[in-house]
């Protein structure tokens, strides 16, 4: 074992039985997980998996999250924490709580938590968590997005921190109160359950847990996964040069005026503590891209998760410790009530991590990736002519590309930055099925990849045709403006489009956030955009730009112009002495710039 592994486990009396306990409640996450994807109705649950399932102990502080998205990470337990601060002693077996407020421990609105405390011999000893995405939860707009929001009650129903099971029954005061302010009163309350079974499972399989190793041995244990964790990021952090690192990003808009929004942020490393600092950074705004406290924390966190350290670090509180954030109280990365949020945990969240990735490049260049795509998708809802009944769809498919970094290409439709590939697209069959629309085609969009050593990702334009009689579409999205950026030389990716009945008389490009009343037989059709490059793109190994030319990636002429290289006549075989040729010229000419 090396010095330095030794060191990460210093004060920790058995490692062997940490790593067993340890991947013992990565296993019951993940069984949380298969629970809610088998037990709930709504596609976003049961087909993207934009939920999360983590694990608190009798301290509020998380302890194992690995089923579910990144834009979770460690939010969920403010929301234990806000439960704990609410009830105090009044938390007893057989309760389960709720809780969505932003200004609480929540994120946004249709993230509603559920959380269900753990006994074991009458006392406390763990709170097992569930965050769902859920279709509606009220508000202006159906599907809770409202573009024209200008507070939060716009936006839905506000639940603080709620008893909504006592004696493993359900209060139907309470489920009957939060199922009436929403549009999917049904749904929600079956996905709801679903939410609790999962949570019944984690209680199951803790309990046995404790019975194999008893609450000393487990509690101790728990304190020594924090302490592992801690000193794991310590480490990482005092590897890092002493300095002040900054970066900063550009939201386009917040739908209310045309002003770019500026998400600035100081990474102090220091010994083995980095501070974070968003002074500088734009102050709150009208519209509902306001990143409350718990969202922002969350992505910071994820930037460290993904280039500070390595993916097996646990994600718990113990690893958060050494990173200490700061923003004053009106910016948009904290605003004051009741500002409204719903967008903050796609764009907002997007640009917060590309600020901090940014900031991180100046100390970890071979880390940090170039830019993912944002968000550029709507939520579309109507009346089903098939069944009469309300449908609200999320526009999942049509993912862009993530960005390029040191050794690897950016990968293809792999959805925005914030999320990393935890959201899935669903079956297009699946979803024809489910909603009244019809796919005209999903597919990569060729020059959409930021050019680079290591190009970004493909974005995949998307089309359907709807056939209910007067659907509402919602778009949500950024990145219009402002591309995916590119790393060391590395070329910006596209930006997002949409359009409604594109190549028609009446096609319309699609503001970034706005509301549209549609007919029978429009279309929408949607250009993600790709990553960023990473890197000069002149370097790039003209054999693998020939592949991204004949898998139609990228174009001949994007060959030619940002990588220098040449074709033999029509075909795909690359033309070495022309490529070496237009890349001498290309590097004497940036000599004599310079």
């Amino acid at each position: 074992m090396s010095k330095k592994r030794k060191r990460e486990f210093e004060g920790t009396k058995d490692p062997i039985t940490l790593s067993v306990i340890y991947n013992r409640l990565l296993t019951i996450n993940q069984e949380m997980g298969i629970t809610m994807v088998n037990t709930s109705i709504s596609p976003i649950f049961a087909e993207v998996h934009d939920f999360s399932c983590a694990i608190c102990d009798w301290d509020n502080r998380i302890v194992a999250q690995i089923d579910g998205v990144p834009s979770h990470t460690a939010s969920a337990m403010e929301a234990v924490k806000a439960v704990s601060r609410h009830f105090k002693d009044d938390i007893n077996a057989g309760d389960v709580f709720v809780l969505n407020d932003p200004y609480l421990g929540g994120t946004h609105l249709p993230d509603i938590t559920i959380m269900k405390p753990v006994f074991y011999n009458d006392e406390l000893q763990f709170i097992a968590i569930n965050r769902a995405h859920h279709g509606d939860v009220g508000g202006m707009e159906p599907g809770s997005y409202c573009p024209n929001a200008t507070e939060l009650f716009h936006e839905g129903i506000r639940i603080p921190a709620l008893r909504i099971y006592k004696n493993e029954e359900p209060i139907m005061d309470v489920v009957n109160m939060i199922r009436i302010n929403t549009r999917m009163p049904d749904d929600i309350w079956v996905d709801m359950k679903a939410q609790v079974a999962s949570c019944r499972v984690a209680e199951k399989r803790i309990i046995e847990l404790i019975d194999k190793y008893g609450v000393e041995k487990t509690r101790n244990t728990i304190e020594d996964i924090h302490r592992y964790a801690e000193n794991r990021m310590r480490l990482e952090i005092a590897s890092l040069t002493d300095g002040v690192y900054t970066g900063e990003s550009f939201l386009d808009s917040d739908g209310f005026t045309d002003d770019p929004i500026r998400i600035k942020v100081a990474i102090t490393i220091k010994g083995d503590e980095a501070y974070v600092d968003f002074a500088g950074s734009d102050k709150q705004v009208t519209g509902f891209v306001n990143s409350p406290m718990a969202n922002t924390a969350t992505c910071v966190y994820v930037a460290f998760l993904t280039t500070v350290t390595t993916p097996d670090i646990p994600h718990n509180e113990g690893v958060y410790r050494p990173i200490h954030i700061t923003a004053e109280e009106g910016l948009i990365v904290n605003p004051l009530f009741p500002a409204p949020v719903a967008s903050c945990t796609l764009d907002t969240a997007c640009a917060i991590l590309e600020a901090c990735w940014m900031a991180l490049s100046g100390v970890l260049p071979d880390r940090v990736p170039a830019g993912w795509n944002r968000w550029n998708g709507p939520t579309i809802t109507g009346i089903d002519p098939r069944t009469d009944d309300f449908y609200m769809m999320f526009g999942f498919n049509g993912f862009g590309g993530a960005g390029g970094m040191s050794g690897l290409d950016g990968r293809h439709y792999i959805g925005d930055g914030i999320d990393l590939g935890g959201l899935i697209a669903p079956n297009i069959e699946t979803n024809e099925t489910n909603y009244p629309h019809i796919t005209e085609f999903n597919e990569f969009t060729e020059d959409s990849c930021g050019a680079g050593k290591f190009r970004g990702g493909c974005g995949a334009k998307y089309r359907i045709k709807l056939y209910d009689e007067e659907p509402t579409l919602v778009m949500f999205g950024d990145g219009k403006v402002h591309p995916p950026y590119g790393l060391y030389g590395g070329k910006p990716g596209s930006c997002n489009l949409a359009f409604i009945n594109e190549g028609t008389e009446e096609q319309r490009e699609l503001k970034a956030k706005e509301s549209v009343h549609l007919k029978k037989g429009d279309t929408y059709t949607s250009y993600p955009s790709g990553g960023g490059g990473w890197g000069d793109p002149m370097e790039r190994d003209p054999v693998l730009v020939g592949e991204d030319v004949k898998n139609g990636i990228i174009s001949k002429a994007s060959a030619l112009k940002d990588y220098g290289v040449s074709f033999v006549n029509d075909s795909f075989t690359v033309d070495i002495k022309e490529t070496e040729r237009i890349r001498n010229k290309y590097k004497l000419n940036n000599r004599r710039e310079d």
